[in-house]
């Protein structure tokens, strides 16, 4: 069983004050492990209506959502999970075949509304993207809602090449293989976060 690790990562940040946040937060990127299963849950139970929506591209109610936690995969996915305040706030889970080379993956993300637009969903895309190149998936695919513009501005950060198709927006991103500073760089957020859970530094 992988070690407790607690909430770590990759870098500390301010996140800006909003009336229904504290003005200062702590905020903190790493890799979920398997036993951290419920976190992942709570995390997307605590979702409002219109964010589940557009990360399930339907309005999915808790059972599904319980039962989706369940059937999760973990050999088969890397998920990055933003704690911000000892709390799960932000997820990333790409999703890939691991018995095929090259491969193709998946990825989906969701944040919870309050913490939206402060730069989390950028930073767990950029990890996921860094992992997903690592681990040899050479077309990263994401889904979302026509509706969704936020995931799309998104996409269009990292390169994605966009379509639409009946009512949803496909977005391809291609990888080159990894490099010495993308596998350096994934270690080296690891490093961290056993680190802080380790010895209580960032």
């Amino acid at each position: 069983m992988p070690p407790d690790l607690g909430p770590a990562g990759r870098t500390r940040a301010v996140l800006p004050g909003r009336s229904d946040r504290p003005a200062a937060a702590d905020a903190f990127y790493r890799k979920l492990w398997e036993p951290e299963r419920p976190a992942l849950l709570a995390h997307l139970l605590r979702l409002a209506p219109a964010d589940r929506q557009l990360r399930f591209c339907h309005q999915a109610g808790d059972a599904e959502i319980r039962d989706y936690c369940r059937r999760i995969t973990w050999p088969g996915a890397t998920i990055i999970g933003c704690f911000v305040d000892g709390t799960l706030r932000g997820v990333v889970e790409l999703i890939f075949d691991r018995g095929r080379l090259p491969r193709d993956g998946e990825v989906a993300l969701s944040v919870e509304g309050p913490y939206q637009d402060t730069g989390i969903g950028t930073e767990l895309m950029r990890m996921a993207l860094i992992a997903a190149r690592n681990r040899y998936v050479r077309t990263v695919c994401l889904v979302c809602l026509l509706e969704n513009r936020r995931m799309q501005r998104l996409a269009r950060k990292f390169d994605a090449v966009l379509a639409v198709d009946a009512g949803a927006v496909e977005g391809r991103i291609h990888h080159p293989w990894p490099s010495y500073r993308s596998l350096l760089e994934e270690a080296a957020a690891d490093g961290r976060a056993l680190l802080r859970a380790g010895f209580g530094v960032g």
